[in-house]
């Protein structure tokens, strides 16, 4: 608010306003559901831990479910915020963290305080939308408040692009330009639907060209393997490995393991100018990495050939890799690092195509921040009282 502004007559403002946006809510029986601001700075003022709030919504009549309280970045007394979510979630509220990632929104206020919904910061999840370490580690986060049982909120979507990664980072609702402006009063939670529904359909078909693309590499790639394996099964001579067909195939290295985890041979580097080997790994134990103990799992198992990694970025080159695991004889197991391609849709790797053109109709141009992109409403009321 407005600082210039003396304190108590600001909250008195914010409860008017926050009254007026719940009685027109209750209204609206069909429209979603309704997100409040609250800022723990403001829950520090509060004389107890009664909420302003939620003795609105027992006015109005409102069905405690249909309103999600938005906690914002602020720090506050994390002690008493506690015991307010906690009484929120007794009555029925659902909570969201608000601007996740930034601030004092992190990890910890996902252990500290449960929330149903993460909604993410905007800022970073524009620059995580075009790729890159950041993408990485906001997909790494999203992984993470799954897990946790939180759903994810992306605001500020303004592009087709935006909306593709939204639903990489899992996200059930989303709120921006590309659907509406903020609009003064909910409407039929089926408007958006219509142009939802082409907007999954190109993702569907984005997302499955790529992966297509990735599964016939894989199976290049597993092939190149098995002929490796095949090679180096009796001796590993670096002169006779087929070293162009294999950096063409993103094989960036292979070791040797005993099945304890402790490397054998040393790393042989796949370069421009050939096969090179670094000694430097003898004896390392990598047991403790997550590629190794699926394929020591699968030594009994007659029916798997080799096992991969999930996707990571190399320490020594940045670059995104897979682990490839499969056992030469009954006591060493190779390990393959493949470069491998981000199957992510991002800004920087899938431009725009006929969709917008189809989606720029009249709807879309309005189409929105008080729009969920699954269905309903999100109508988003700015407020920051208790």
């Amino acid at each position: 608010g407005d600082p210039s502004i003396p304190v108590d007559e600001r909250i008195a403002l914010d409860r008017i306003v926050r009254l007026r946006g719940l009685e027109t809510f209750a209204g609206t029986p069909d429209a979603g559901f309704l997100s409040v601001n609250i800022s723990p700075d403001w829950i520090d003022r509060l004389e107890s831990d009664a909420s302003p709030t939620m003795r609105m919504i027992e006015a109005t009549g409102i069905d405690p479910s249909r309103v999600v309280i938005e906690i914002t970045e602020t720090a506050g007394d994390a002690a008493r915020l506690r015991r307010i979510v906690d009484r929120y979630h007794a009555f029925g509220l659902r909570v969201a963290i608000d601007d996740f990632g930034a601030g004092s929104s992190q990890i910890d206020r996902i252990v500290a305080l449960e929330p149903d919904l993460i909604k993410l910061d905007m800022q970073l999840f524009k620059a995580a939308s075009h790729g890159g370490l950041s993408a990485d580690v906001l997909l790494g986060m999203m992984s993470m408040a799954e897990r946790a049982g939180c759903e994810i909120v992306c605001e500020g979507v303004e592009t087709i692009d935006e909306f593709m990664f939204g639903i990489e980072c899992g996200a059930k609702y989303m709120q921006g330009y590309l659907f509406a402006p903020a609009l003064a009063a909910p409407i039929d939670p089926m408007h958006f639907h219509p142009h939802v529904r082409v907007l999954l359909k190109e993702y569907f078909d984005r997302k499955r060209t790529r992966l297509e693309g990735s599964i016939d590499r894989s199976r290049a790639v597993k092939d190149a393997v098995l002929r490796l394996r095949a090679q180096l099964a009796e001796r590993i001579v670096p002169a006779e490995l087929p070293d162009d067909a294999l950096r063409a195939l993103g094989i960036m290295r292979f070791f040797v393991c005993d099945t304890d985890g402790a490397q054998v041979s040393p790393n042989y580097e796949i370069t421009d100018a050939g096969v090179s080997l670094d000694h430097r790994c003898i004896g390392f134990n990598w047991s403790w990495r997550p590629y190794f103990p699926t394929p020591a799992a699968m030594q009994r198992r007659a029916d798997v050939e080799r096992v991969a990694s999930n996707i990571y970025r190399d320490a020594s080159t940045t670059r995104l890799c897979k682990t490839f695991g499969l056992f030469l004889d009954a006591s060493r197991v190779l390990f393959v690092d493949v470069q491998v391609r981000d199957d992510g849709l991002y800004a920087a790797n899938d431009g725009r195509d006929a969709v917008a053109a189809h989606l720029a109709g009249p709807h879309l141009a309005r189409a929105g921040a008080s729009g969920r992109a699954q269905s309903g409403v999100h109508a988003d009321q700015r407020q920051h009282g208790g």
